[in-house]
C-alpha cells in the first residue's frame, strides 16, 4: 500500500476530534487532526460536562486542569417567571456517580484539549476537508481546499453538523436527499459573563432554570461568580435554516428578548443587567438528526454532532462527542496491529454508539417538550409543574443513573486517579 500520513486522520478540531487525538496521542497512535479554520478562536460561551465524559477525560489528566478554571454545580433553583418553584441540592451527586457535574468556559476548556492532542504539532489549520476517498487497495484519501490529500488507515469525521466527511459518504452511497441534520424552529441565545460583583459565597455553584411564559433560560455557575447562559426561543422571521452560528449578534440583540425578565442574581432582578456584564455573546439555530444514519463507512466514521446532532435541553452535546472518542480511542488500542484493515472495529464502534445516542437524543428532545410545556393534550404546564415541584431530589439521581452511571474509557490508558474513582 501507499505510504500514510498517519494511522488515524481526524477531521475536525472540536471536542470530539480533540479528545480522539489526545487518546491517540498517549496510545502512540499515529494522527493528524484536519481543521478548517485558520486560528483557534474563542467558540461558543461555556460547556456542561459530567461524569460519563469525565471519568476519559480524567485519564488523559485533563480533569484536574479543567477543576482549575470550572465550577462544580451544588445546587438548581427552578423559577416560573419571579416565583421559585423549587431547590435541587447536588450534595449527593458526585458521591452517587464519582465525579461532579462542572461548568466550565469553552474556549477554556478547548484550550486544554488542544494542548493535550499536541497543538500545532499535530493538528493542521486552515486545512477544509472537501472530499474523502475511500478506495479498496490503497489509504483512505482525505482531501482538502487546495487540493493537498492527507493519507491513513482510518478517517474520523468529527466536523460537526455541516460535517464535509457526512457529506462525502452520502455522494459516495448515492444519498442524493442531503443532510438529515434539520432546523428544529428555535434559536439559542448564549454567552459568559465576567464576576457577578453583587453575588457572593451563597450563589457560587449556583445554576438556575428561568421558565418564562414566551421563552426559558438557564444559567450555569462559573468560577469566580461568572455566569454562562443560554436562552431558547421560537425562531421569528426570515431565519437562514442553513446556517448554525449567527454571523453577528450584541448584546442588545439578546436584551430585546430577555432584558426586562426576572432574574435572581441580577441588579435590580432584571437580566439585562447580567447580558451587559458579557465577555462574549453568541446566537444559533438549533438543529438535531432526525433518521441517525449509520456512524460508518468502509474505513470512515463519524464522531460527536457530525454523527448525531441533538438539541442541547440536556446539554449532552459535548460528552457525547468525548464518549464516542473513549469508545473508538479504546477499540483503536485493542485492534492496534490490524488498524490497517479497521472494518470490524469500526461496525463494533457503531454497534456500539449507535443505541445509546439515538436514545440520549430522543430523551433530549422529549425533555424539550417537558421544559418547555409543550407535551399533547395540553398536560405540558401541569406536568411540568408536578415533576418540578413535587418530584424529590433523589429520584431524579437515582432515575439519571442510566445516563451518568456509563463512563466509558480506555482500558490501555489504566485507571484514573484515585479521586475520581466511581462509587459503587
Amino acid at each position: 500500500m501507499t505510504a500514510i500520513d498517519a494511522e488515524v486522520m481526524i477531521c475536525g478540531a472540536g471536542i470530539g476530534g480533540l479528545t480522539l487525538a489526545a487518546i491517540c496521542r498517549q496510545l502512540g497512535i499515529s494522527y493528524k487532526v484536519l481543521e478548517r479554520t485558520e486560528t483557534l478562536q474563542p467558540v461558543g460561551a461555556g460547556i456542561s460536562l459530567s461524569p460519563n465524559a469525565l471519568r476519559v477525560l480524567d485519564q488523559l489528566g485533563v480533569y484536574e486542569k479543567v477543576l482549575e478554571t470550572a465550577q462544580k454545580l451544588r445546587k438548581l433553583q427552578i423559577w416560573r417567571n419571579n416565583t421559585q418553584w423549587n431547590t435541587v441540592s447536588l450534595d449527593n451527586f458526585e458521591p452517587t456517580y464519582g465525579y461532579p457535574i462542572v461548568s466550565a468556559e469553552r474556549h477554556n476548556f478547548h484550550r486544554l484539549l488542544y494542548a493535550a492532542a499536541g497543538e500545532d504539532e499535530h493538528v493542521v489549520l486552515n486545512a477544509k476537508v472537501t472530499d474523502v476517498i475511500d478506495v479498496p487497495g490503497e489509504p483512505v484519501r482525505v482531501v482538502v481546499e487546495g487540493g493537498n490529500e492527507y493519507r491513513g488507515h482510518v478517517v474520523v469525521g468529527a466536523d460537526g453538523i455541516r460535517s464535509a466527511v457526512r457529506r462525502a459518504l452520502l455522494r459516495k452511497n448515492d444519498m442524493n436527499k442531503g443532510n438529515t441534520i434539520q432546523f428544529t424552529g428555535r434559536v439559542h441565545f448564549s454567552g459568559i459573563t465576567s464576576p457577578l460583583e453583587n453575588c457572593g459565597p451563597s450563589e457560587i455553584g449556583v445554576a438556575n432554570w428561568m421558565l418564562y411564559d414566551q421563552a426559558i433560560l438557564t444559567t450555569w455557575p462559573c468560577q469566580d461568580n461568572r455566569q454562562w447562559y443560554i436562552g431558547v426561543k421560537k425562531a421569528e422571521g426570515d431565519v437562514d435554516k442553513n446556517r448554525s452560528v449567527w454571523g453577528s449578534i450584541t448584546p442588545g440583540d439578546i436584551k430585546k428578548v430577555y432584558g426586562r425578565a426576572f432574574h435572581p442574581f441580577a441588579e435590580g432582578k432584571q437580566f439585562g443587567s447580567i447580558v451587559d456584564k458579557s465577555e462574549r455573546v453568541i446566537a444559533s439555530n438549533v438543529f438535531q438528526e432526525v433518521e441517525f444514519p449509520s456512524m460508518y463507512d468502509g474505513r470512515v466514521a463519524l464522531l460527536g454532532d457530525a454523527a448525531h446532532s441533538m438539541t442541547s435541553f440536556f446539554g449532552q452535546g459535548g460528552c457525547q462527542a468525548i464518549e464516542d472518542a473513549a469508545v473508538l480511542g479504546n477499540l483503536l488500542a485493542e485492534n492496534r496491529k490490524t488498524l490497517d484493515k479497521p472494518h470490524e472495529l469500526l461496525a463494533t464502534y457503531a454497534k456500539i454508539r449507535e443505541p445509546r445516542t439515538k436514545d440520549l437524543a430522543t430523551f433530549s428532545d422529549s425533555f424539550a417538550m417537558l421544559h418547555t410545556a409543550r407535551l399533547p393534550y395540553g398536560m405540558g404546564p401541569f406536568v411540568r409543574w408536578f415533576l418540578y415541584t413535587l418530584v424529590p431530589t433523589w429520584f431524579w439521581i437515582s432515575y439519571l443513573g442510566w445516563l451518568y452511571r456509563y463512563q466509558p474509557t480506555v482500558t490501555a490508558l489504566g485507571n484514573p486517579p484515585s479521586h475520581g474513582k466511581k462509587r459503587q
